[in-house]
């Protein structure tokens, strides 16, 4: 079975970046294939990584709701549903990429979100690692009643506003049948002299701390000219991660 890092936080504390450093990391030094997912409707996490995506997974939802009464005599929708999903993965170099895309609109989706559920059941397993740099907040936390997640990353910036979310993750995770081995903090940015008060305050929550992401101008300066976040070597941000994970894989 595949290990799951879960990256999620408020939206704005730079959970899409540290996603991108992490999947970065594991293409240098892990030994197995990486499935990369993005899961947040912005969809920003193949821009960072300079991946091309031509269908996310709302469109092949949206588009077999709409066409599913003109299937080809003998083709099921499972059938229909499993060939288009194959099609979505976007294949690179030790890592493959899927984008979930925009949430369901008005139409009937119970069908289609178990069978795209029970898929990206059956494709993890072939992956040594999956990374989901989730949507903002709480909602894939709720939703994925039955995923099992071996490292929840919360990361946390400056504002307060980003720990009274982790609060609320934290609070979520504690009333669902979600299975969470591990749940980590990660700061993101956050200045030398408040990263003591941050961790008092997260403190009562039991997160393992991994660290603090520091402000990078080569990152920043990456993500401007859309290129790819896996280029970078030796930059502030680059050699903490190297840290983070050291700490992630001892957990």
């Amino acid at each position: 079975m595949s290990k799951v890092i879960a990256v999620t936080g408020k939206g704005g504390t730079g959970k899409t970046t540290a996603a991108a450093l992490i999947i970065r990391w594991l293409k240098a030094h892990a030994r197995g294939p990486i499935l990369a997912l993005d899961a947040d409707p912005d969809a920003n996490l193949a821009t960072v990584l300079a991946i091309p995506v031509e269908k996310t997974i709302g469109d092949l939802r949206e588009e077999t709701v709409r066409e599913i009464k003109k299937l080809p005599v003998g083709m099921t929708k499972a059938n229909y549903i499993q060939a288009g999903l194959h099609q979505i993965v976007v294949e690179t170099p030790k890592v493959d990429f899927i984008t979930m895309g925009r949430s369901e609109g008005p139409g009937c989706y119970c069908f289609v979100n178990t069978l795209l559920r029970e898929f990206a059941e059956d494709l993890e397993d072939s992956y040594e690692w999956v990374v989901t740099d989730n949507e903002a907040g709480l909602e894939h936390l709720s939703r994925r009643t039955t995923a099992h997640v071996d490292h929840l990353i919360v990361v946390v910036n400056n504002s307060p506003l980003a720990v009274d979310c982790a609060r609320r993750i934290h609070e979520v995770i504690t009333s669902l049948k979600n299975e969470v081995l591990h749940q980590h903090v990660l700061f993101n940015g956050v200045s030398e002299n408040r990263i003591e008060q941050l961790k008092l305050k997260l403190q009562p929550l039991g997160f393992n701390y991994l660290g603090c992401l520091p402000y990078d101008d080569a990152v920043e300066e990456q993500v401007f000219s859309g290129k790819s976040l896996y280029e970078l070597n030796g930059t502030p941000a680059t050699r903490e991660m190297n840290e983070i994970m050291k700490r992630l894989l001892e957990a």
